[in-house]
């Protein structure tokens, strides 16, 4: 916890949450960094009316003074809320995630040490950390990597620094994945990044301040009901294909309940009661009832009720009903974007070659302009792009990884407008590399390549927008006039001389 103004009831002196405690500081901590102009700038606020300014500034004063507010729909069970109750808790909670639309996803544990090769298997494609299920590895020979985990460069300053510089919001790091070892100080087991290596320190700790500091939103993933290192984290019949059979071909479902009793909950609520943590990105495969699942959200609601909850705290599939119940937002396949919105907050996992976790092997990397591109359609369908690196063992972005990164962070320095708190337009898309987001009275056409000598968006013509008036165009980053005509047969647009950024232009078209 970070420190605070003043001492909630049952908060121990270490800053956690005794189990009694009310749990403010833990409550109104992303407050307190709005008050320190971290989580939500001074250029944000610069579009609000001085009203809705005074009353956010008075509603400050009261939390950092100790009154109460009436939040109080947010740290409720949803059996006890009705449907409107339910989205005002939500709405209030997915306020950032809907402006940032782009966040840093990490994948880093003992699985960075062979890095997709295991004796004489190199695997150039693929998801490297899986390699102790690929490789049937037995659990006390991979348990083994943790005596070599030393990441001594290492440095959270560093890595939320590219997160910012590549134009990020917010960013995402896994807490535990399916090899059942914690990356923070646990005391659920000794199995963890503290405990059991050489480094002792708690990343997951180093890097929520870090990101807080930075004015960027931390989160955590948790792999919830797969864990090839423990006998009970194994489950059932319908996913034996998907868990350690080689060490545990026995497991039941009632070892799985058990694994849920004793590492996956306390485990949960040690993330969100130990750490500042603005959302918990689950992986699961579909063991919990749907009992577990409600005690899970429910706990997580009462002690870090501004912590958003993913769709795969139920399945990786693409939920059943949508709003799915719990969930603030919807999680998508890995490296699968949605083909249309869907009226609900969606994100894209993304990986920037084949891998999650780290593959020195793995050269299939995505390019700048393809990250600008895949940000552009998912924004333009109301989604978010969560893109993953995968560490070194010693704590380091691979090179190629930053270069990738810093680039496309260059064409959001000059049109982020596009992108921050944008909704789907109309339209999408138009063709292969023009896409539309809207925000206020604007329309925003991103081109992905560069025009020839004009450019003609059709999403404009009297069949696509009839109702649709252009007042004005500008070339987001660029002083240069743009000619422009509005037809019925779409709006004619002239072609910059100069190029803002080489991967891609974008147009602001005011609309009525």
């Amino acid at each position: 916890m970070k420190p605070s103004m003043s001492k909630a009831p049952g908060v121990a002196s270490c800053g956690r949450k005794t189990e009694s405690g009310t749990g403010n500081e833990k409550t109104f901590a992303p407050l307190k960094r709005a008050f320190n102009q971290r989580a939500y700038p001074i250029s944000r606020l610069k579009h609000t009316s001085y009203m809705k300014q005074t009353i956010l500034f008075l509603l400050l004063l009261m939390v950092l003074s100790g009154c109460k507010t009436t939040r109080s729909y947010m740290s409720q069970p949803e059996s006890e809320l009705s449907p409107e109750q339910i989205e005002m808790a939500r709405q209030e909670r997915i306020g950032w995630f809907k402006e940032a639309r782009y966040g840093l996803f990490i994948h880093w544990g003992l699985y960075a040490i062979p890095g997709g090769t295991w004796g004489d298997t190199v695997r150039k494609r693929g998801y490297s950390e899986w390699i102790m299920f690929s490789e049937k590895i037995p659990r006390e020979e991979y348990a083994q990597l943790a005596e070599r985990f030393n990441p001594v460069d290492f440095d959270a300053e560093e890595w939320v620094d590219i997160a910012k510089r590549a134009g990020m919001r917010y960013v995402v790091i896994t807490a535990k994945h399916h090899d059942g070892f914690a990356m923070f100080d646990s005391a659920v087991t000794d199995y963890d990044i503290v405990d059991a290596t050489p480094f002792k320190r708690d990343v997951i700790k180093e890097l929520e301040e870090a990101c807080h500091r930075a004015g960027l939103q931390f989160g955590v993933y948790y792999s919830v009901d797969r864990d090839w290192y423990r006998p009970t984290g194994q489950g059932s019949e319908r996913y034996k294909k998907q868990t350690n059979l080689w060490d545990f071909p026995d497991s039941t479902q009632a070892d799985f309940d058990k694994y849920f009793e004793e590492i996956a909950y306390p485990q949960v609520k040690e993330l969100i009661t130990q750490y500042d943590i603005d959302l918990i990105w689950f992986d699961a495969i579909e063991m919990k009832s749907p009992e577990q699942i409600e005690r899970l959200a429910n706990t997580i609601r009462k002690h870090s009720p501004e912590t958003l909850i993913n769709s795969r705290i139920w399945s990786p599939a693409f939920p059943k009903v949508v709003p799915p119940p719990h969930c603030d937002y919807i999680s998508s396949g890995d490296n699968k974007i949605l083909k249309n919105s869907i009226d609900f907050e969606w994100e894209n996992p993304g990986s920037m070659n084949t891998s999650y976790g780290y593959n020195p092997n793995d050269h299939n990397w995505v390019e700048p302009g393809e990250i600008v591109a895949r940000l552009a359609d998912i924004v333009s369908k109301g989604g978010n792009y969560l893109l993953n690196v995968g560490p070194t063992p010693k704590g380091t972005f691979e090179q190629t990884a930053i270069d990738r990164l810093l680039e496309a962070g260059k064409w959001m320095d000059v049109n982020e407008e596009a992108i921050r708190d944008a909704s789907p337009w109309l339209q999408y898309s138009e063709g292969e590399s023009i896409y539309y987001t809207a925000k206020d009275e604007y329309v925003y056409a991103i081109c992905t390549e560069w025009p020839a000598d004009q450019l003609v968006l059709q999403a404009f013509d009297a069949e696509n927008a009839p109702n649709v008036s252009v007042e004005s165009v500008e070339l987001l980053g660029s002083q240069e006039k743009i000619e422009w005509k509005h037809s019925e047969d779409g709006l004619k647009l002239s072609i910059p001389k100069q190029v803002p950024n080489e991967l891609g232009l974008v147009y602001r078209i005011e609309v009525k």
